[in-house]
């Protein structure tokens, strides 16, 4: 609970912070962000306590040095979480009247702030133990939008992808013991792409602004997050790259907000397409990947 009050406050603090700016905001609407911000915060950290936590027993705060685990694919999860954590606190502040620049401060350290409950969650947990790597993951991907004043948007967009592996059910307490579960837990299910345009390599724009390609990034084998306790078990960790087509669907033009809110969401997810894969033994070809 006093988590959860945290965040509740942290969320409060940030948008009071941004009513009191001189811009020419609707302050009647960022009330309206607070309050589903808060509400949408709250119930997210107790589903992530009960999916997440639920097994581990409490101790006293204490860090723990996770960075050489799971194949840094936790890490590319915090960098993803935070990233898009930004980018929808900074369009709902922009279309409240707040200045773009602004708008992404506030939310770059609102959304860095967001995630220090999760951090505090894992110290006081037996099982994990705060982790410097994730706080810092947090705030690369929180600061990561800042992009789009640099280049004009943002041609590096990350974006996720999950297919139940055969893994989850040899460690079903850790890994997850349903689909929603392995969705979070199961690492070696998971995988977190780099989208970007083609017409980064073109002055003229030649490519339709919607067509892109993906690098993306996954493990199998991770039983254990410990490398070496992972070899004693008889599994060797190992990373997989792919390269693949993609689709920008907030690049596609409708004239209903509420199906350009769903585009964008949607956006987050990394569209199946084929896919070429390098791995330790060499190059995968996949009809359909994701």
């Amino acid at each position: 609970m006093r988590i959860l009050l945290l965040g509740f406050s942290i969320i409060i603090l940030f948008q009071n912070l941004v009513s009191a700016q001189n811009d020419s905001i609707n302050r009647k609407q960022i009330r309206n962000i607070m309050y589903a911000e808060s509400i949408l915060y709250v119930g997210g950290m107790t589903g992530l306590g009960l999916l997440w936590y639920k097994d581990s027993k409490p101790q006293s705060f204490q860090f723990f040095n996770d960075n050489n685990q799971w194949l840094q694919m936790d890490k590319i999860g915090h960098i993803f979480t935070a990233y898009h954590l930004t980018e929808i606190n900074y369009q709902l502040l922009k279309n409240a009247g707040l200045k773009p620049k602004k708008a992404m401060l506030f939310s770059s350290i609102s959304s860095t702030a967001m995630m220090l409950p999760i951090e505090i969650l894992d110290g006081y947990s037996a099982n994990y133990g705060a982790s410097w790597g994730d706080a810092i993951a947090n705030t690369i991907g929180a600061f990561l939008p800042y992009q789009q004043f640099l280049f004009d948007q943002n041609y590096i967009y990350p974006k996720f992808s999950f297919s139940p592996s055969p893994y989850a059910e040899l460690r079903p307490n850790t890994l997850g013991k349903n689909y929603v579960e392995q969705c979070i837990k199961d690492y070696n299910g998971q995988t977190y792409w780099l989208s970007t345009d083609f017409n980064i390599f073109s002055k003229t724009n030649t490519f339709p602004d919607w067509l892109q390609f993906s690098i993306g990034y996954s493990g199998h084998e991770m039983i254990y997050g410990n490398p070496q306790q992972n070899s004693e078990n008889g599994y060797n960790a190992n990373r997989q790259w792919l390269l693949s087509l993609d689709m920008n669907l907030s690049k596609i033009e409708v004239e209903q907000k509420w199906l350009k809110i769903m585009l964008n969401l949607i956006n987050t997810v990394k569209i199946p397409f084929p896919a070429v894969e390098w791995n330790r033994k060499g190059v995968v070809l996949h009809p359909l990947y994701f």
